[in-house]
């Protein structure tokens, strides 16, 4: 971690975020110089960085069913490319078969001459979908910006990752033009990930229109009985210990795995996988890593365990900020003069706040967990 003056949780970047995005960005924060402060605040703050790990795993398991849900529909999604720090997206398509093709490629700028078609009829639901073509085009801008920053910051690249978002990657930064070089880059990098999320939302929302998770899985069930007409599927939750981190959940389809794995089409499986799990067509088990019922389990327990472990140190994380004229003298003992200790205490105590973000995310995950339970019995009954 490291770095001043960030936000927490959250952030705008150049484009604030879509309304619909759970993702959280990764949390920076001021190291102050104090080691005895610093180090009294860094397990708190790698605690936080766990709770936002969590939280995006847990959204990009939901992204991912809403997706593979929306492309049984016949909905178009996206890939980044990166070539020589060079980003350019691809709206893409699957066949019947699961195979993809690309429809546009979308190179960055304004104006028609920055999208290359290569499927005309299919990128026209685009163009007369006016959110989704809103989303193409405001990103299209950003990306322009994005590009232009890399090539100016050459000591920064970009990798995908989770989520299908980019993340940086900088070599030495040794001066006040490299530092400000660094800067308008990860903006250029949080503004396109925020627009490039609209866009990727607008292409399921043109199938899903607003059906979500639920939709998405009740597609699943309909193209399975499309070949296999007896499945009967049910899901029994029980919330009861849920806060203690035990999450009871039993899905069942109702019929055997390897009825499913020898019959149904591959856009079909990929969706049985990212409800159930990766193994689940070779061993039968719903609860199989890589599934959402999986990750619920899982999340539901990590929470449990972050929530006990926060409470230990809650008392002590709020005390750190509690007693002014000791923080200024432990930071004039560092080395401060007067006026930087003088600041100091206003400093603590951002960071602390900053710390105390840790319950109120964990709070959120656990209603994010009943939520989507509850959605997948509704679909699966």
């Amino acid at each position: 971690m490291g770095g001043a003056g960030s936000k927490c949780c959250g952030g705008g970047g150049s484009v604030p975020k879509d309304k619909n995005d759970k993702y959280l960005d990764e949390i920076e924060y001021e190291s102050l110089g104090v080691p005895s402060i610093d180090d009294a605040l860094a397990p708190a703050f790698d605690m936080l960085a766990t709770v936002v790990n969590v939280n995006n795993a847990m959204v990009q398991t939901v992204e991912t069913v809403k997706l593979v849900g929306a492309v049984l529909m016949g909905a178009m999604a996206t890939e980044l490319e990166i070539k020589e720090s060079s980003v350019r997206f691809v709206v893409v398509k699957e066949d019947d078969a699961g195979e993809k093709f690309p429809v546009a490629e979308v190179i960055g700028g304004t104006g028609p001459e920055t999208t290359v078609l290569k499927s005309e009829a299919d990128y026209k639901k685009v163009t007369e979908t006016a959110p989704a073509l809103a989303a193409v085009e405001a990103c299209s801008a950003q990306l322009l910006k994005l590009n232009d920053a890399l090539k100016e910051a050459s000591m920064v690249g970009v990798q995908v990752g989770a989520g299908n978002r980019l993340k940086y990657v900088a070599g030495d930064v040794a001066d006040d033009a490299a530092k400000k070089q660094l800067a308008d880059a990860k903006l250029a990098i949080q503004g396109f990930n925020n627009s490039f999320f609209s866009v990727k939302y607008q292409l399921v929302e043109m199938e899903m229109a607003g059906g979500g998770l639920g939709k998405a899985v009740k597609q699943m069930v309909e193209d399975i009985k499309k070949v296999v007409s007896d499945i009967k599927p049910a899901l029994i939750i029980n919330f009861d210990a849920l806060m203690e981190g035990t999450l009871d959940i039993k899905p069942d389809l109702g019929i055997s795995h390897s009825k499913l794995a020898n019959t149904v089409p591959k856009k079909v499986k990929t969706c049985l996988d990212a409800v159930f799990g990766e193994k689940f067509l070779t061993t039968g088990d719903p609860l199989s890593p890589g599934g959402l019922i999986a990750a619920l389990v899982d999340t539901a327990k990590q929470c449990a365990e972050l929530m006990s472990k926060f409470n230990e140190s809650k008392d002590a994380i709020q005390a750190l900020a509690s007693n002014p004229s000791d923080i200024v003298t432990k930071t004039q003992e560092a080395g401060f003069g007067a006026f930087e200790a003088a600041k100091m205490p206003g400093k603590v105590a951002a960071n602390v706040k900053t710390a105390m973000k840790t319950p109120l995310i964990l709070a959120d995950l656990f209603k994010t967990i009943k939520e989507v339970s509850t959605e997948l019995k509704d679909a699966l009954s």
